[in-house]
């Protein structure tokens, strides 16, 4: 039965590699029986019918039924195939092939299977073989893929949603995609499996789409019913307008929208990524609050100060480059943003000033000032440590473009997390966030994206192998 359709193995092993009890909404049965069909052709050495690309949510067992229970499963019906998987990055890939190992390993597979044993010299993480000659090798975006060929390809998430967000690793993913293209036994025979969510109108799936003379079957399943469900028939399968009433249902939903914001849940739970055209932060998601009010509400919440420095000592533009600077506290669970400035001063006058604007936005033994240490910043943090008694800390140096950082912040400030506090700065400063890139000044853009990042995204638990920084677009 195992063997006659993958479905019901997936059904038989589901326990071996996950604990919890099952939901086989429809969608599980729906992919399992698009890939076995798909693996006819595999199996038989036939010319491909097409190539595959699943858009689907996250949490909804894409990974385990694609990455892990596939290839283990191709196995028991031919021992000879070999498998190129990859994810982008090589720990997620390396535990999709170490889950499959483990259902090849199991009691169970090996008294149903007995014939697919894996050999001991090629037992390893990342490329493991059985003795009938089939393989299973794992490689990541952006490695090398050579000396390997495969009768199919699955490639798992190919960008995570930081990634996605950066055109030099979208770049590196198409090219990568454009490489495992050519790791095929046979190139007319070996189809390549994409699945993912939507992160960026220029991810991998908008490349593969656009490429012409490619056969290409396209399932897209968005977590709410819409036009974008595809085959067109599976939109009568929607219960209630939901993919899966159970474990996507109308709260977890909301829940996500707001975590994520307009942005990342139009591409991840839409699978309609927005482009990139327009603000990427709007006037109407700023709270506002009264300076009588905050006063009343701060309570004893201590004030920290986020500086980003003009002086280069290099150049030493300072007669056209302005430092930012912003005060700013958390209260609950909200950034209260109490003023925020820019002045336009040389090196010493620079030194002089910090230490009187603190000391008049509520500076006290609690308070940092977070300086990032770029050339120009670490003159600054070194004469203000030697100079003042100051709580100088450096943020972490960004490796990510204004433009993606915005982005990770854009979610706690839609859903009305970051509140400014009533002042005659408050046009100027929301002016240059929301005009981004346009404006000749970006200063408040880096400021704001620090002190979220101290505030609000240290706060958070993401799921396995999704960083901080990427919650801006995924889950």
């Amino acid at each position: 039965m195992c063997k006659k359709r993958f479905y019901h193995f997936v059904e038989a092993f589901w326990s071996i590699i996950i604990p919890e009890e099952p939901v086989f909404n429809w969608h599980i049965e729906y992919l399992c029986d698009e890939l076995q069909e798909l693996a006819y052709y595999i199996i038989n050495r036939l010319p491909k019918p097409y190539d595959l690309i699943i858009n689907i949510p996250p949490g909804t067992t894409k990974s385990t039924i694609v990455t892990i229970m596939f290839p283990a499963w191709l196995w028991t019906v031919d021992a000879r195939l070999r498998v190129i998987s990859s994810s982008y990055s090589s720990d997620v890939s390396l535990d999709h092939a170490q889950k499959s190992k483990d259902i090849i390993t199991s009691d169970k597979y090996q008294r149903l299977f007995p014939e697919v044993q894996i050999r001991r010299d090629k037992s390893g993480k990342g490329f493991y073989g059985n003795i009938s000659g089939g393989e299973r090798y794992v490689t990541s975006t952006g490695s090398a893929v050579t000396g390997k060929h495969a009768h199919v390809i699955i490639n798992d998430d190919p960008q995570n949603p930081k990634q996605a967000e950066s055109d030099v690793m979208r770049l590196q993913a198409t090219e990568f995609t454009k490489t495992l293209s050519t790791r095929k036994v046979n190139k007319k025979n070996t189809p390549t499996i994409t699945i993912m969510q939507r992160l960026h109108e220029d991810d991998v799936t908008g490349y593969l789409l656009k490429k012409k003379g490619e056969k290409i079957k396209h399932i897209c399943l968005p977590a709410e019913l819409s036009e974008h469900v595809k085959p067109v028939e599976l939109r009568e399968k929607y219960v209630d307008g939901l993919l899966d009433p159970v474990r996507l249902d109308k709260e977890v939903i909301e829940e996500a929208r707001t975590d994520l914001g307009t942005r990342g849940f139009a591409g991840q739970y839409e699978q309609t990524p927005a482009s990139d055209k327009g603000n990427i932060i709007k006037k109407e998601w700023f709270g506002h609050i009264s300076l009588a009010q905050f006063l009343a509400v701060r309570g004893g919440a201590p004030m920290h100060f986020f500086i980003d420095t003009a002086y280069d000592e290099k150049k030493k533009k300072t007669d056209n480059d302005p430092s930012g600077i912003l005060a700013a506290c958390k209260i609950g669970n909200q950034l209260f943003i109490y003023h925020a400035q820019k002045v336009w001063k040389e090196f010493p006058d620079l030194i002089r000033f910090l230490p009187e604007y603190c000391d008049a936005w509520g500076y006290d033994g609690r308070s940092t000032l977070r300086i990032e240490p770029k050339a120009n910043g670490k003159s600054v943090v070194q004469q203000l440590r030697d100079s003042t008694d100051l709580n100088v800390t450096e943020t972490p140096t960004p490796i990510d473009s204004k433009a993606t950082r915005l982005k990770t912040a854009s979610p706690k400030v839609e859903c009305g997390r970051v509140i400014l506090v009533d002042g005659d700065w408050n046009e100027d400063f929301v002016e240059e966030i929301c005009k981004f890139p346009s404006m000749t000044h970006d200063e408040y853009v880096d400021i704001l994206y620090y002190a979220i990042e101290y505030f609000l995204l240290n706060d958070l638990t993401l799921p396995e192998g999704i960083s901080k920084s990427s919650f801006g677009g995924l889950l």
